[in-house]
């Protein structure tokens, strides 16, 4: 069996909101091809989400959902849209990321045969995941997360969840399965980015 450990930037630029909408994609949804990449195989893709850095943020998916997406040409150009990779700015293909409420939202219809061709799973409190029995292919794991400020504890404890420097996001890395597979997915800023004046760390 094999195993790669494969790291995707958990980076984080700071962009002005808007919106951007609907979208329609043009190419067509290859339905068939999708599910057929959702029937059980011998791969096994897990990970986790649970990165503190040293501005004091941490960057979870506790709780959230994680989708593995089966790698289609529809796919390819949702993601191009969805994390805007055109501009080279949040990452590529292989791995990219957002921040919702910072980002341009987008707003895809005619999009509910894709998004229900997918597998999904949760994270848990440690913001671990796993998904079994996985064919073989090409998948992007996409992974809903939450950019939680240094005082969340605070305000947790005496406001409940309304943390006022809590903010949504997600992450995504594209994974290629071939045969007993095991793939662990460790999210972790690859190098120094600037949030706020604060150097990101991975904390590990």
């Amino acid at each position: 069996m094999k195993k790669q450990i494969i790291s995707v930037a958990a980076m984080i630029a700071l962009v002005a909101c808007s919106s951007v909408g609907p979208v329609r994609i043009s190419i067509p949804f290859e339905e068939v091809k999708a599910r057929t990449m959702l029937k059980p195989g011998d791969n096994q893709v897990t990970g986790r989400v649970m990165v503190g850095l040293s501005s004091g943020t941490i960057v979870t998916c506790a709780g959230n959902v994680v989708s593995l997406v089966p790698v289609t040409a529809y796919a390819r150009e949702w993601a191009r849209q969805f994390y805007e990779l055109d501009t080279g700015r949040y990452g590529s293909l292989n791995q990219a990321f957002r921040m919702d409420s910072r980002e341009s939202q987008v707003k895809f219809v005619g999009a509910d045969a894709f998004y229900a061709a997918t597998r999904t799973t949760h994270c848990d409190d440690d913001g671990d995941f796993s998904f079994e029995n996985v064919a073989n292919g090409e998948f992007l794991v996409v992974a809903k997360t939450r950019w939680l400020g240094k005082d969340h504890d605070y305000y947790d404890f005496m406001y409940g969840v309304n943390d006022a420097q809590e903010e949504d996001g997600s992450v995504m890395e594209k994974v290629r399965l071939k045969g007993h597979d095991a793939v662990d997915l460790q999210w972790a800023p690859p190098s120094a980015e600037l949030l706020g004046g604060q150097g990101l760390s991975s904390g590990r």
